[in-house]
């Protein structure tokens, strides 16, 4: 049980990114095992480690180890509300027709049945036009 805490204790500890600090919470290990209820919020005292037994001054056994105290760091939980559709804005471009009428001349000629026209000035209408750009706005689906 001892090595599974421990290798669970290490994952937790490679995951923990450069950087990051003890904002408010510590707590003691001791002997391998996280004592359950033993963990102390202290909004003020950054980076401090709560120790829930005195350190032993006299001579220590050869069996016992020391056990450095584990820190818990909060990590952050960051919550991503869905994105609705959204069609992105663009570019489009519309056909804007242009026309003007002018007097064109013609000369004389005969028409099928035969008969002569005389030259005279009529009247022509051209169209044109071009692509006017305009923006579309994004739109949700």
């Amino acid at each position: 049980m001892g090595i599974v805490v421990g290798l669970v204790l290490a994952v937790l500890v490679a995951a923990i990114p450069v950087g990051a600090e003890a904002t408010d919470v510590a707590t003691t290990a001791k002997s391998g095992e996280i004592p359950q209820g033993h963990i102390h919020h202290y909004p003020t005292a950054q980076g401090h480690i709560h120790h829930t037994q005195k350190p032993n001054v006299g001579h220590k056994p050869h069996h016992i180890r020391p056990v450095p105290p584990v820190v818990v760091i909060p990590q952050p939980i960051y919550f991503v509300a869905p994105q609705r559709c959204v069609v992105p804005g663009y570019w489009n471009y519309a056909w804007v027709p242009q026309s003007y009428v002018t007097n064109e001349w013609v000369p004389g000629y005969y028409n099928y049945d035969a008969v002569w026209i005389e030259p005279h000035y009529e009247p022509r209408a051209y169209t044109w036009g071009y692509y006017q750009p305009y923006w579309v706005p994004e739109r949700y689906c």
